[in-house]
Order: C-alpha cells, then structure tokens, then sequence
C-alpha cells in the first residue's frame, strides 16, 4: 500500500510531465492514488448552485454532478431550446432546476440575471463560471468589448460582485491553455494585434485566475477558487480546436472526468480548499509553467481596476 508521500510523489510527477497529467491518463491514476469519491446524494441538500455555460459540455456535467449531490441548479445560457432541455432532463432524474437563459457577454443581461437570483434566493452557495467559447473571429459587444474578454473575464467578475454578499462560494473554470499566454493590459481588446482566437482565449483564462487570486488577497467575500478541467473532449474543443481533438483524440479525458474536479470544489468543505487556489484533478497547482506568462503583483492591481471600470464598479 503505498504511503502518503509516495501518493504526493507520484501525483507530482504526473504533473510534471505534463501530457500524462492533463489527458485521461491524469484523472485515472489518481482517482486511485487518492481513493476519489463523489459527493453523497445529499452533500448540496437545501443549497443553490448557478452553473454558467450548463446547456452543453462541461457544464452540462457540472450541472447534473451538482444536482445529484442535492442541490437546486441554476441553468444559464444562452441557448433557449438547449437550456429548456437540460432543466427538463435534470427535472426527470428528480433534480430542482431552473433555465436562466443570459447572454453573459451582454452585461445588461448579466445584471438582470443577478437581479432575478436575488429575487428567487435569499443565499447562493456557489457559482461555477464555466461559461466560454473560442472564438474564430474578433467581435465586440453592445458594450464595446470584445466577446471572448467580455464572457470569459467581464461578466463572471460583474456576477460575482453583484452576488457577493449572497454568496458562499464562486469556482472559475479556466484553461491549461492559460499556462501558455500572458495578459496583455494594454490590448485586452486585441484592437492593436492582429487577431489569434486560441491565444485571447487564454488570455481571458489567464486573467480569471488573477482576478481570484487579488480577490483573495483583498479578502473579498465570496470564497473563490480556480481550475483546470485538463484536455476533455468537449464540443468546445470539437469546434474550436479541430487539430488538437484529432491529435489527441484517444487520450483526450471524457467530460465527466474534466467536470469531476468543479463538482468537487462545489460540495468539498471551505476549510479543506486553499483559498485563491489554482485546481486540477482535486489538488491545488501552480500557474507558472512558461517564462514571461506570470502577471506581477503590480499588474494584477492594475487588472482588476480595468475590469472594475469595464462593470462600472470603479
């Protein structure tokens, strides 16, 4: 049986290497290395659990993972067909659900969707920011920021604050991919570079994680946390990333296991998680691995109020 250390030392060396640690290989050693188990059914009982981006994917795992622990699910999306399905099917495994339909990069609609919880709960116990989409060419937004910053950074920031003093607990699903992409606060908008979606998509994903980390720091309420679900096989990768999915498709992770570790966060207890944490397969990681992607501490200042004045929370 191995010991303690010899599990950490194993883990580790997974996550070295990099592609054992982030394809399915990753999820199914250490699901036996550290005896994983799901949250009871009745982990979430009596609590409410928004999932952005829950109509498809990973958040349509989330969604499902959460409700089977017990909780009453928040829907959001954007598609009105799709997210009437998933609250319909959640209902039949006899899970409480409700479809917010919410274009998070309008954040007039972002504002309205917080309204509309406040209105129907007095205390929300997480919100999972899954929400995100590559895409292939710029756009902007009614509010003149580009798509893929404005869901993927602006909005989960402006929800977080309106919830903030209902809320326990917001997760942020980021990328591996941010481990290859600084930010770039001079053109988050990419209105000077010439357009790259991969690259401002982990833009965005790089920013969310400093953007919990300066949260924990002021020692802002609600608890947040960050994570990566590794490479899963998701009708986002199947769309954005053709390539990579025909590369790696047999060792690419099923969305169940690239959803495990969100669930986790959401039903694990708040004294067991690192706050301001960076997560992969249950366990708090670095976010470095590449010189020049590390945002300095005088930056991540200078982030936060530029996001802050793109809410209009400056």
């Amino acid at each position: 049986m191995l010991t303690e250390r010899l599990r950490h030392v194993a883990d580790a060396a997974l996550e070295a290497a990099v592609i054992p640690s982030f394809t399915r290989i990753g999820p199914t050693v250490r699901r036996r290395l550290f005896d994983w188990q799901a949250p009871g059914t009745g982990a979430l009982a009596g609590q409410v659990v928004v999932v952005t981006g829950a109509t498809s994917g990973l958040g349509r795992v989330i969604a499902e993972g959460v409700g089977r622990a017990g909780a009453h699910v928040e829907v959001v999306g954007r598609n009105e067909e799709r997210g009437t399905e998933v609250a319909a099917d959640l209902h039949r495994q006899g899970i409480r659900a409700q479809f917010r339909r919410t274009d998070l990069s309008d954040l007039r609609e972002v504002r309205d969707l917080a309204s509309a919880l406040l209105a129907d709960h007095d205390r929300i116990a997480t919100v999972v920011h899954n929400a995100g989409a590559l895409a292939p060419k710029r756009r902007e937004t009614a509010d003149h920021l580009e798509v893929t910053w404005a869901t993927m950074v602006v909005a989960p920031h402006l929800l977080t604050r309106l919830l903030a003093d209902h809320l326990d607990r917001a997760v942020w699903m980021s990328s591996g991919g941010m481990y290859l992409q600084d930010v770039d606060l001079d053109d988050l908008g990419w209105e000077e570079r010439a357009w790259n979606g991969s690259r401002a998509y982990a833009q965005a994903k790089r920013a969310q994680i400093d953007l919990v980390v300066e949260a924990t720091e002021r020692g802002e309420a609600p608890f947040q946390v960050a994570m990566h679900p590794g490479w899963a096989d998701t009708p986002g990768v199947e769309a954005g990333l053709p390539g990579f999915r025909k590369v790696m498709g047999p060792l690419l992770r099923d969305p169940e296991a690239g959803a495990d570790t969100a669930i986790w966060l959401t039903a694990e207890r708040e004294a067991s998680l690192k706050p301001g944490g960076f997560y992969l397969d249950r366990r708090p990681r670095g976010t470095v691995r590449w010189p020049g992607t590390a945002t300095s501490t005088t930056d991540r200042h200078r982030l936060r109020t530029i996001v802050d004045a793109q809410v209009g929370l400056a």
